[in-house]
């Protein structure tokens, strides 16, 4: 039986898009830190990529790397990883559908590029989406398509 994670999406272009960290509570004892390199919020990323003449990948992974610094966690307990796709909900998605995930932790900053991205990745995982900012946190149920 494996431990169910904690999927905390990150968002290196906006001023709040970090706030999801600070969702995490001492029982997520597995977290997945995620990193989009494709859409909106991957704008700095880019930059950055350019600036220092490498690839979004790279720059993702640099990113990650300050981040789980910072989290100072132990290395069990921390799974970072980039993702690409057509929307922050679809890789949410597919990474809730191939990991045990309890939690979705998203910044406030999603509903600015992603308008009803909660609901949205609620239709595909039973797990509970919270998203920073909000005084409320949605638990979508799966629903048979």
């Amino acid at each position: 039986m494996t431990t169910p994670s904690t999927l905390v999406l990150l968002d290196p272009t906006a001023a709040d898009g970090e706030t999801a960290l600070e969702l995490i509570e001492r029982t997520d004892t597995h977290i997945i830190l995620v990193v989009l390199l494709s859409g909106p919020a991957s704008r700095s990323l880019r930059d950055f990529a350019r600036a220092e003449d490498t690839d979004m990948a790279t720059a993702g992974w640099r990113y990650l790397e300050q981040v789980v610094e910072r989290l100072a966690l132990a290395p069990d307990q921390v799974l970072a990883m980039t993702a690409i796709g057509p929307s922050a909900a679809m890789a949410l998605a597919d990474i809730a559908a191939a990991n045990d995930i309890h939690r979705i932790l998203v910044p406030g900053c999603t509903e600015r590029y992603e308008p009803g991205l909660p609901a949205m990745v609620g239709r595909c995982t039973e797990a509970t989406i919270v998203v920073a900012g909000q005084a409320h946190s949605a638990a979508f149920a799966h629903s048979a398509a």
